[in-house]
């Protein structure tokens, strides 16, 4: 199995080049994932010419990048289902931030640019190029979902549909191009493709000729949904109608056991039978667990939603809502430092190669600084040492 890691610029020391190579050399990496948003700003275009595109393949080789993760994360209002562009301003607190978040106000530079980022990742040889199928406001917790899931899995759908048309009529998209790999959505806090039954939805609706579209499993995502009671028993911190009979089965069954439930929720959705031979990759990380519901709904539960509306700037309410985001659901931890400690991940992921020919383990812990301890910790908690 491949492993790789994810590289943000505050983890990058001075020497990243050094570092990068070093650190794929003595871990036995494949090479890193760097989110694209970071290497140049998402409203920009990629790149202008061929010269600026080979600049970017020289840095990519430079830092030993293998894994690309798209620029956006999919908003399915206005852009994506050609409606509820009001919802999208109001949310976003005008046009202009509209345009300053975009690049543009009708979603054309947004597909133009994710098209860049797959002709990048074609031209790098690329393992994956990742899209995060998410619906996703900037502040987190000071709106509730609108929009019924049903129709946020359409147009998931009819995204990714455009999208491969558009790579299709570029010649981009080949029986050797990067697979392009779907990351599945958080809990709580976010709306979209969650569960296995979600990807299966999606999948089977896209013309897809040459078979790359593929699933990413984000651990750390699975686990936003489930927390601790008072007693210790634990259960999905999620609305009633969000909760599927399996899901109320596991919770009856084993509500009293932290680590069983937490790995039996995991297990479920990575071997789900609906999606043999379709996974990429797994994102590991773990998740804290909470015994807090913050986030009901999209929208922020009380003292919290008081605590952010009192604030008066929107980047003061933005930074209020992300601190609680990455902190307590998308935290990222350590494996065996949150939820899955003790657990059988190692025994979970050999099962899930043998059913996915050339499965990828990104080792995604974006929050530690520095990452190369956390990095070990993992790899030692995964073999299954203490």
């Amino acid at each position: 199995m491949k492993q790789y890691l994810t590289l943000k610029p505050e983890q990058m020391p001075e020497d990243a080049h050094a570092f990068a190579q070093r650190i794929s050399e003595e871990y036995h990496l494949a090479g890193m994932e760097v989110f694209l948003d970071d290497v140049k700003p998402r409203t920009l275009p990629l790149f202008s010419d061929e010269a600026g595109k080979q600049a970017l393949l020289m840095q990519m080789k430079n830092i030993c990048v293998a894994r690309l993760h798209a620029s956006y994360w999919a908003y399915p209002t206005a852009f994506l289902t050609g409606n509820r562009f009001a919802e999208l301003v109001n949310r976003m607190g005008g046009e202009e931030n509209v345009h300053a978040y975009y690049g543009d106000l009708t979603g054309d530079h947004m597909m133009k640019r994710w098209v860049q980022e797959y002709e990048l990742a074609a031209a790098l040889k690329a393992d994956s190029y990742v899209f995060h199928l998410i619906d996703y406001a900037p502040i987190d917790g000071m709106w509730a979902f609108h929009m019924d899931k049903q129709a946020i899995r359409q147009a998931m759908a009819a995204m990714l549909q455009r999208f491969v048309n558009s790579l299709l009529e570029k010649k981009l998209l080949t029986a050797d191009s990067p697979v392009i790999e779907l990351e599945n959505a958080g809990w709580g806090l976010e709306h979209g493709v969650q569960t296995a039954e979600d990807y299966a939805f999606v999948l089977e609706q896209i013309y897809d000729p040459f078979d790359r579209l593929r699933v990413g499993w984000e651990v750390n995502h699975l686990l936003h949904a489930v927390g601790k009671m008072p007693d210790g028993s634990v259960r999905f911190f999620l609305p009633e109608e969000e909760l599927t009979e399996d899901m109320r089965r596991l919770e009856q069954e084993e509500g009293k056991d932290p680590r069983a439930f937490a790995h039996s929720w995991v297990r479920r959705n990575l071997l789900h039978p609906a999606l043999r031979g379709k996974v990429a990759a797994v994102h590991l990380s773990d998740c804290k667990w909470k015994s807090e519901e913050y986030f009901r709904n999209g929208l922020l539960a009380e003292p919290w939603l008081s605590e952010i509306q009192t604030l008066e700037t929107w980047d003061e309410k933005e930074e209020y809502g992300v601190k609680i985001v990455l902190g307590q659901y998308d935290s990222h931890e350590v494996l065996g430092d949150g939820a899955l400690n003790g657990g059988d991940m190692a025994a979970i992921l050999a099962q899930l190669e043998e059913e996915n020919h050339g499965l990828m383990l990104l080792h995604e812990l974006k929050n530690s600084v520095p990452v190369e301890p956390a990095l070990q910790r993992q790899l030692v908690a995964l073999r299954g040492e203490h």
